[in-house]
């Protein structure tokens, strides 16, 4: 038989009691102003009193259907709470308390981590510590950043490669543009002597590894490009060209890779037409070349390295055709080698040094000196001739020698040697030895 209302009373009382205290452990604090506080006075603005509830309830919109959620929930656990206790009746006063508690508070009893069901401010567990789905966001939000900072720390070191690869190819570039310069540069130096000088090879480089800048010069433009491989701050290759045009200037090369651009190529319509040198690195220039069509015409050589010019090379159909040296460094050339098929013909020499030219020497095709001829009183003819036989250059013998000693033109005095020695002499007159 049911009990009768007498007999569920206390049951019923307890239930109530029940339901009562969790509504009041669960429902929030009354913000500061409002009617239970006499003391202060009602805010403006309800959400700016930093009420959790008020801030939530102004912010969400959806918070009267969180309720009514919670309430539904809670009326299913008061009808198992009161039906165990009391049974059918108190299965429907614990849903009706039950479901008013969860409805009011926005909780649900008994709910593991409860609160969380709150508008914002309210997720946190009993005691003020952050409850389950607090947690678990900042979790979430602590592997997004180190998901964020793994994919910039992919992309750094990606970049880096990029750059360590385009680096490693510059190199090869260069590596494989000296490779061709010192073939041809081997090639150059085993090839004719007495040919006509080529322009050095230059390197072709993409514009991609130079530094580029803009200068003014008077009323010109111009546009520099340099190559610092090694990156000391000290270019290796330096290019001018005419910001107009376009058209290359002038080309500088360190070429014993010491800091110093020491060789400068000149052009003139993009082909070069001279190449300055400082060949022992001194901070002079010492040699000059010139050339025409990309060949040499003239070379001149600083041998004593005193910033004057004292050899010249002058060339002609790719061939050496002379050459001339001032030999005592006095500014005067004193000394000159003409060629023929590339070969000496002709030596001719100023041995007093006073500006003339007095003393010739001639050369077979073997390069051996045949004959000589000097002009003793300086008319610019020669007066005694004398001639050589042998098969070495450096040991040929005096066979003959012939004097005009009158200075008529003709021959006067003729002297024949064996081996180097005097072994007799013609005379056309003997009032001529007298003189």
């Amino acid at each position: 038989m049911a009990p009768t209302l007498r007999a569920l009373g206390p049951r019923i009382a307890l239930v109530v009691a029940l339901t009562s205290g969790l509504a009041c452990a669960s429902a929030p604090p009354p913000p500061v102003g409002s009617v239970s506080d006499p003391q202060a006075s009602a805010p403006a603005d309800p959400g700016a009193t930093g009420d959790p509830a008020a801030q939530a309830q102004k912010t969400s919109g959806g918070g009267l259907q969180q309720h009514a959620e919670s309430g539904v929930e809670s009326m299913i656990i008061g009808t198992v709470v009161g039906g165990q206790i009391m049974g059918a009746y108190g299965a429907a006063v614990g849903a009706a308390l039950f479901g008013l508690y969860g409805f009011i508070t926005g909780d649900v009893p008994f709910e593991t981590g409860a609160g969380t069901r709150g508008p914002p401010g309210r997720g946190r567990a009993p005691g003020g510590g952050p409850g389950p789905d607090s947690v678990l966001d900042q979790e979430l939000e602590d592997e997004l950043s180190r998901q964020d900072a793994l994919e910039d720390e992919i992309e750094s070191e990606l970049k880096r490669q990029e750059e360590l690869l385009a680096s490693i190819s510059k190199h090869e570039e260069i590596n494989a543009s000296v490779q061709r310069e010192q073939q041809a540069r081997a090639v150059e130096s085993s090839s004719d002597p007495m040919a006509a000088p080529r322009p050095p090879y230059e390197r072709k480089l993409p514009d991609s590894i130079f530094d580029t800048t803009r200068s003014k010069e008077g009323r010109k433009e111009r546009i520099t490009k340099t190559l610092d491989a090694d990156r000391d701050g000290r270019p290796e290759l330096e290019m001018v060209f005419d910001a107009d045009s376009g058209e290359l200037m002038t080309r500088s090369e360190d070429t014993n890779y010491d800091g110093v651009l020491d060789a400068v190529h000149r052009y003139e319509g993009g082909v070069v037409v001279e190449r300055i040198e400082d060949t022992n690195h001194d901070g002079k220039p010492d040699r000059w070349t010139t050339y025409k069509n990309e060949v040499g015409t003239r070379a001149e050589v600083d041998r004593n390295f005193d910033g004057i010019p004292d050899a010249f090379y002058v060339y002609e159909s790719d061939r050496l055709s002379y050459e001339e040296h001032d030999t005592n460094q006095d500014g005067k050339v004193d000394r000159r080698v003409e060629f023929e098929n590339g070969k000496r013909a002709v030596e001719i020499e100023d041995r007093n040094h006073n500006g003339k030219m007095d003393f010739w020497t001639f050369y077979d095709a073997d390069g051996i000196p045949v004959r000589t001829q000097q002009d003793v009183n300086e008319d610019g003819q020669p007066e005694t001739w004398e001639f050589y036989e042998g098969d070495d250059p450096s040991r040929v013998v005096l066979t003959r020698k012939e004097e005009d000693v009158n200075a008529d033109g003709k021959v006067d005095i003729t002297s024949y040697y064996e081996k180097g020695k005097l072994a007799r002499k013609e005379v056309s007159d003997p009032d001529l030895l007298l003189q």
